[in-house]
């Protein structure tokens, strides 16, 4: 959602604040940022949720959204239909008009949301007029309608949860997180850009029926209630019903990542959340995880976040240093944001 602030604030504010009043959700916890053109926010529900919120915008502006275990349905007030739908674990760009707007989110215990709001001048700069979602974004604009850019949602990618949590972590000030903050948001954005022109693909895969999709999501219940004694996909396979084979090919088709890729997203998404609680030790993290080795734990986090376990709370390194940052700072994309 969008304030007044985020269309008011000068050149070199910044806004930093933890569960700020104007939030009326009944979110367990909420940071907050905003700095000229950005307005970043990090929702995170410790039980489950089903609520909704309306809201109007001064002016209109992109939200780029990432779900994590939730659900969000953005909903025109003045029409009363869904214009954009984005599931557990996806993430999608999304045209907010200056009209009345209601969000619906339906969330299991520990879901997060990040909201990414952008100006349109500013989301403007990055999206390339050659780009699959230039001319839906064009439209909306032009027409004032509320509409997400892409035709379907896509699944959030480890390096995009990494970036988020990047941002919320941030330990830089003033100057240097708003800097931070803007070259995340940058690589984030293009992620997502690169993601949609690359979805073309998707759309010629032949989705399931729904008795199938209803037995992969049966499936990812199971991984999820038992990351720390996970079973081997063949058993995985006989108690939804069907085989290996079977499952193997739909589960990717249903969520994007293979059965293993999966397991693997949600014990390194636990353990993340037990060691920014800081009461366990690595070596229980890595047990309830579903690793027997401290050591084997140790070496699949750095891997997928890239960092090592006990540096989650601490920046590592100044963030021009690197490899990719350098390369982003030298891009077309920093040079004329």
């Amino acid at each position: 959602m969008a304030y007044t602030e985020f269309f008011s604030l000068k050149e070199h504010e910044i806004i930093d604040r933890e569960n700020p009043q104007h939030v009326r959700t009944p979110v367990d916890q909420c940071k907050e940022f905003l700095i000229p053109g950005i307005h970043f926010m990090h929702f995170i529900y410790k039980s489950a949720q089903k609520e909704e919120v309306v809201f109007k915008s001064k002016e209109s502006y992109i939200s780029m959204v990432f779900c994590q275990k939730i659900d969000c349905t953005y909903i025109n007030q003045e029409t009363n239909t869904a214009f954009a739908e984005i599931y557990r674990n996806e993430h999608s760009l999304v045209f907010i008009s200056n009209q009345e707007t209601k969000i619906k989110w339906d969330g299991d215990a520990g879901a997060e949301v990040f909201i990414i709001n952008l100006t349109i001048d500013y989301f403007e700069r990055f999206i390339p007029q050659n780009h699959p979602l230039h001319q839906v974004f064009v439209s909306s604009v032009y027409e004032n309608t509320p509409a997400v850019l892409g035709e379907y949602a896509l699944q959030v990618s480890p390096r995009m949860l990494t970036l988020l949590y990047d941002i919320v972590q941030c330990e830089q000030k003033q100057y240097y997180k708003r800097l931070f903050i803007k070259a995340k948001v940058i690589e984030l954005l293009m992620l997502q850009l690169e993601q949609f022109e690359n979805a073309g693909e998707r759309a010629a895969v032949e989705l399931p029926d729904n008795i199938h999709v209803e037995k992969m999501y049966r499936a990812r219940d199971i991984i999820t209630s038992n990351i720390g004694n996970s079973c081997s996909i063949l058993d995985l396979a006989q108690q939804i019903g069907t085989n290996d084979c079977y499952l193997k090919k739909h589960f990717k088709q249903v969520f994007g990542t293979t059965v293993y890729g999966y397991l693997q997203k949600e014990r390194m998404e636990k353990s993340r959340v037990l060691l920014l609680e800081g009461e366990k030790k690595i070596s229980e993290i890595a047990r309830l995880a579903g690793y027997k080795h401290a050591s084997h734990f140790t070496t699949a986090f750095k891997k997928y976040f890239g960092y090592l376990p006990n540096k989650i709370k601490v920046f590592l390194l100044p963030f021009l240093s690197q490899p990719e940052m350098i390369a982003l700072m030298e891009s077309p994309f920093f040079a004329t944001a």
